[in-house]
């Protein structure tokens, strides 16, 4: 998926790109980004997850192979787009992330992610 496969986001995404834009991400900190091309990213991002999340979540190297993007910026973004603090702001819990057993980072979208009523787990 590219850049330009990606629609305005939906009603309920629109937060994304202002979540992940507002906490000031830096996440390729040797390429000028501006806040449109992180809102690209992010949407990419989540959508990629959302696509092949089938359950058991997604290995953020077949993440980065997928979107093209590095696993440090797919971390930085999924970890805006979780629960987690970053400084005052609170993430939306629409990704969960851990560590398998063999040391893999691994993703998971949440009902809230995939923008179901429910809360995340």
């Amino acid at each position: 998926m590219s850049r330009d496969d990606v629609q305005d986001p939906a009603p309920e995404r629109e937060g994304v790109a202002a979540h992940v834009v507002a906490t000031d991400a830096g996440l390729d900190d040797d390429v000028p980004m501006d806040d449109g091309d992180v809102a690209a990213q992010a949407r990419i991002a989540l959508e990629t997850l959302a696509e092949l999340d089938a359950g058991n979540g997604v290995s953020l190297p077949r993440l980065a192979k997928r979107t093209g993007m590095r696993v440090s910026v797919l971390l930085r973004l999924y970890t805006l787009m979780s629960d987690a603090r970053v400084g005052a702001e609170q993430g939306p819990g629409w990704v969960r992330l851990h560590v398998d057993e063999d040391g893999r980072w691994i993703a998971h979208i949440t009902p809230a992610g995939r923008g179901d009523e429910g809360p995340a787990p």
